[in-house]
C-alpha cells in the first residue's frame, strides 16, 4: 500500500540544503527551529505538544483558476459565486502573522497569480518577516512581467504543476477556461516562460526562489512520467512525481471511499497536518487542511475569529483529538482512503 501523498522527488541539489544556504544566513536559529518543526510533524513526533500558532498557513487569495485540470476539484468552483481575499481581511491576517512570527506561507487553493496586487501580498509578507514563502501556480500567468515581480519579493519557492510532457497529453489534463488560454501550442509557451524566469534568476544571481515543476500521475499521462522526468531535471530545481490521485470528477470513486470510510474501524488513520498548518479561503473560511476534503470541516471563520483563536478552538483540538484516538472525523478519513489508493 502506498503512503499518504506519495510523492518522488527528483533534484540536482538537495532543495533542504539550498534553502538553508539562504535563508540561515538571514534567519538564523529561527530558520533552525523551523525546520525542526517541520520535520518532527511530518514525522508525527510533537502531537502532545501544544503551539499557540501553526507553523505554515495555506492562503487563497481569489476562489478561481483560469483551468480546468481533470483532477482538481477547483474546477468545479469555478462556478461558485466569485470571491477574493479583501484588503481589511488582508491586513488583519498579516497583523496577525507578524505578531505571532509565522514560519511559512503558501499562497496555493486556487490560482494565485490571478489576484491582481500578488506583489503587495509578497511585501506584506516581507513585512511580517515570514521566512519561507511558496507560490504554487499552474504557469500560465508566469509572464515577464509577473515574473520580474516575483523575483523582487521574498519568495523562497516557486512550484508549477504541468502535469504532462507532450503538447497533447498536457491540453487533455490542464483543460482551459477562458477563449484567451487556446492556444496552438499552450505547452511551449509554458516552457519558454519557465526557461526565461530561470534565466532572470540566474541573472540576479539569486538563490532564491526554488523553482520545481511537478506531476500527477494519472491514466491519462502515466506513460509520459519518465519523459516529464529527463526534460525537467536538468533545468529546474527540483521535479516532483505525485502517483495516487483519484480525480476530483470520479464522484462514484469518492462515494465508495466514504462507504469504506464508513465501515473501517480497524484501520490505523494518521495525520500530522493538524499540528502544523491551516488553510485560509478567500471568503475567510478556514480548514485543517488545503485537500478537497478538509474544505468540507471548516474550523472558523476570520472575519468572526482570529486565526489563533480558531487554531487553540475546540473544533481543531476535537480533530487532534480524533486522531489520537484513532477515531477521525469521516471527512478525514475519507481523505485518507483516497491519499492510500494507487489508481494508474
Amino acid at each position: 500500500m502506498l503512503e499518504p501523498f506519495n510523492i518522488n522527488k527528483y533534484a540536482k541539489k538537495d532543495p533542504e540544503d539550498i534553502l538553508h544556504e539562504n535563508l540561515y544566513k538571514k534567519f538564523g536559529n529561527r530558520f533552525t527551529e523551523y525546520r525542526k518543526r517541520y520535520s518532527d510533524n511530518i514525522k508525527r513526533l510533537d502531537l502532545d505538544k501544544k503551539t499557540q500558532f501553526p507553523n505554515t498557513v495555506i492562503l487563497e487569495l481569489v476562489n478561481r483558476c483560469d483551468l480546468e485540470c481533470v483532477m482538481c476539484y477547483q474546477g468545479f468552483r469555478n462556478d461558485a459565486k466569485k470571491s477574493t481575499l479583501d484588503n481589511n481581511l488582508l491586513d488583519k491576517i498579516f497583523a496577525e502573522f507578524k505578531k505571532n512570527k509565522l514560519n511559512s506561507l503558501m499562497l496555493s487553493a486556487s490560482e494565485p497569480l490571478l489576484y491582481k496586487n500578488i506583489g503587495d501580498v509578497l511585501e506584506r509578507a516581507r513585512e511580517a518577516e515570514i521566512m519561507d514563502i511558496f507560490i504554487f501556480t499552474n504557469g500560465t500567468l508566469l509572464n515577464e512581467k509577473n515574473s520580474k515581480i516575483l523575483l523582487n519579493s521574498p519568495l523562497t519557492r516557486l512550484f508549477i504543476s504541468i502535469d504532462g510532457a507532450t503538447k497533447e497529453t498536457y491540453d487533455k489534463v490542464r483543460v482551459p477556461v477562458g477563449k484567451g488560454l487556446y492556444k496552438k501550442n499552450r505547452l511551449e509557451l509554458l516552457e519558454k516562460n519557465i526557461l526565461r524566469f530561470i534565466e532572470l534568476r540566474n541573472e540576479k544571481n539569486l538563490g532564491l526562489p526554488l523553482v520545481r515543476t511537478s506531476f500527477v500521475a494519472l491514466k491519462e499521462n502515466k506513460e509520459e512520467v519518465d519523459m516529464f522526468i529527463k526534460k525537467w531535471q536538468p533545468i529546474v530545481d527540483h521535479v516532483d512525481i505525485q502517483k495516487n490521485v483519484i480525480p476530483f470528477f470520479e464522484l462514484d470513486e469518492m462515494k465508495k471511499l466514504e462507504e469504506t470510510a464508513r465501515g473501517d474501524d480497524n484501520k490505523i488513520y494518521q495525520c500530522h497536518e493538524p499540528w502544523g498548518q491551516v488553510s485560509i479561503y478567500s471568503d475567510g473560511t478556514v480548514a485543517p487542511c488545503c485537500t478537497t476534503f478538509g474544505r468540507n470541516l471548516p474550523i472558523g471563520n476570520l472575519h468572526d475569529q482570529t486565526l489563533e483563536e480558531i487554531w487553540n478552538g475546540e473544533k481543531m483540538d476535537k480533530i487532534r483529538e480524533g486522531f489520537k484516538k484513532n477515531k477521525p472525523h469521516l471527512v478525514c478519513k475519507t481523505c485518507i482512503n483516497n491519499s492510500q489508493q494507487n489508481i494508474t
